[in-house]
């Protein structure tokens, strides 16, 4: 036996391939389908299919939230999805899984902020509204299920971050969402006559009490 030492010679594991996530991408792409016909409605102004004249559609589309900064709010969720779509199909890794998490998180939280909105202040829904936020709450479940292994015990994946960061994302896009709604802009034409319509639909009736 010789005086050498023999070291082992240990390799580091090769690193996976990002591979495509197609079911991140398909839900990006429904997700993209309703958004843009969102946008094209509101850009056009024509009506929604499978909503009657006059209905929750004309009444959320024509109402202040339906623009935020200028641009179709629906275009803003558009966005997004591109941005999930575009991570998915470069594959979801460390990195791009933990954008992908981040912009769905915020997505949905923004989502429930609008939803609430429609509910309790412009007291109507739209349909397609409510698809796309399914469509995000989807996106976001299956990003998590295919959580990529945390990398050591203080890994940005571990589940107590990822909480923090997914209530980070959410509420922090739905208190930017509240800042610029609350600023002075007027209800923009059209909503009127749409809320009028809506009420002539549904043959509402006003009760009052003089003394």
């Amino acid at each position: 036996m010789t005086g050498r030492t023999h070291r082992r010679r240990v390799d580091s594991p090769p690193t996976p391939v990002s591979r495509p996530n197609w079911v991140v991408c398909g839900l990006a792409i429904a997700g993209m389908a309703v958004s843009g016909y969102l946008t094209w409605l509101k850009l056009t102004g024509a009506g929604a299919a499978f909503c009657v004249a006059g209905s929750g559609c004309d009444i959320v589309q024509a109402s202040r939230y339906a623009l935020l900064l200028g641009v179709p709010t629906a275009l803003w969720g558009f966005a997004v999805y591109v941005v999930i779509g575009v991570l998915g199909a470069a594959g979801l890794g460390h990195r791009n899984w933990l954008i992908a998490f981040l912009f769905a998180a915020g997505g949905v939280g923004f989502s429930i902020y609008l939803t609430g909105l429609s509910i309790f202040d412009v007291g109507a829904t739209c349909i397609w509204c409510l698809t796309s936020a399914v469509i995000l709450a989807l996106t976001l479940a299956t990003l998590l299920s295919r959580r990529p292994p945390p990398q050591g015990r203080r890994s940005a994946l571990g589940p107590s971050r990822l909480a923090t960061y997914a209530i980070l994302a959410a509420g922090g896009t739905a208190l930017a969402g509240a800042f610029v709604f609350a600023a002075p802009f007027s209800a923009p034409p059209g909503y009127q006559s749409a809320l009028a319509r809506h009420l002539t639909e549904t043959k509402a009736v006003m009760y009052g009490a003089f003394w």
